[in-house]
């Protein structure tokens, strides 16, 4: 009996050591996610902000967020200072008016609130600028290299080109060729529009809708990566650059816009052509 006894109570000694063994473990990893440095970022990298008439100044938000670091959150508010970006060509007094140079994160919150007045007057009609902001990160808090730009568009160039009707013809980087005839353009949003066939299928072939969707900013055409018919298909439809040269209105109405279409035996490149009638 005694010697169970004495097996019991080595028994319970062990369990008790590594029960504060792990305790201990637990708080060391809590103390080192606590060292972690906060890591905040913006929302989006790019942002436009359209006004075709003057209606005075409008108040816009752009948002940074958390995104890790601390306990999950920050203890304390963080105050997170930012620059404008050499490459702007908004001036402020002009498109913008900034009245702070940072940031704050709120203690406890997931993201910190930056207003900018928009003088809805100033916006040129005929070339977008751009506000470019970049976080500079302190002491306190860290950017990750995606999120630390952001670019704001002044727009003031309100896009018609879904006023029309179309003759379209698309070649691909093969040498095909399709004529899809007369289509019209449609409007799904302030300077976002959307087609009618998408490569060389004709309509109603392989899709309800078998559209792209791009966007028009003062005649320069941006095509976003988006699924093969509205997202019908897995396949990938984007444009080939990121700053709005995937395509052009001309200046007598007819446009060219160029994406790519992913396949898995390889992508292909189609060239779009649309006469105004």
């Amino acid at each position: 009996m005694k010697k169970i006894k004495s097996i019991s109570v080595i028994l319970m000694t062990f369990l008790l050591a590594n029960s504060c063994l792990v305790d201990d473990e637990q708080s060391q990893q809590e103390v080192n996610q606590a060292n972690t440095p906060i890591v905040v970022g913006f929302s989006k990298s790019i942002e436009t902000i359209s006004h075709f008439s003057d209606i005075g100044t409008v108040e816009n938000i752009i948002r940074m967020v958390f995104l890790g670091g601390g306990k999950g959150f920050s203890e304390t508010d963080l105050e997170i200072p930012f620059e404008i970006d050499s490459n702007s060509t908004a001036q402020q007094g002009i498109e913008f008016n900034l009245n702070s140079s940072s940031i704050i994160l709120p203690a406890h919150r997931d993201f910190g609130e930056l207003p900018i007045s928009v003088n809805t007057g100033s916006f040129n009609p005929n070339v977008p600028t751009e506000l470019i902001l970049n976080l500079l990160p302190g002491n306190v808090a860290t950017t990750t290299d995606m999120q630390r730009t952001i670019k704001i568009i002044f727009i003031g160039c309100q896009s018609d080109i879904s006023n029309f009707s179309y003759q379209v013809d698309i070649s691909r980087d093969d040498g095909a060729t399709w004529n899809h005839g007369i289509q019209n353009i449609i409007s799904t949003d302030v300077n976002t529009f959307k087609t009618i066939t998408t490569g060389g299928w004709a309509a109603g072939t392989i899709a309800p809708d078998q559209g792209y969707s791009f966007i028009d900013i003062c005649g320069d055409i941006t095509v976003p990566s988006q699924g093969l018919a509205q997202g019908f298909y897995s396949n990938t439809v984007r444009g080939l650059t990121s700053d709005g040269t995937d395509g052009e209105v001309f200046p007598n109405g007819d446009i060219r816009i160029i994406y790519e279409i992913s396949f898995t035996s390889g992508n292909r490149t189609y060239t779009n052509y649309y006469t105004k009638q």
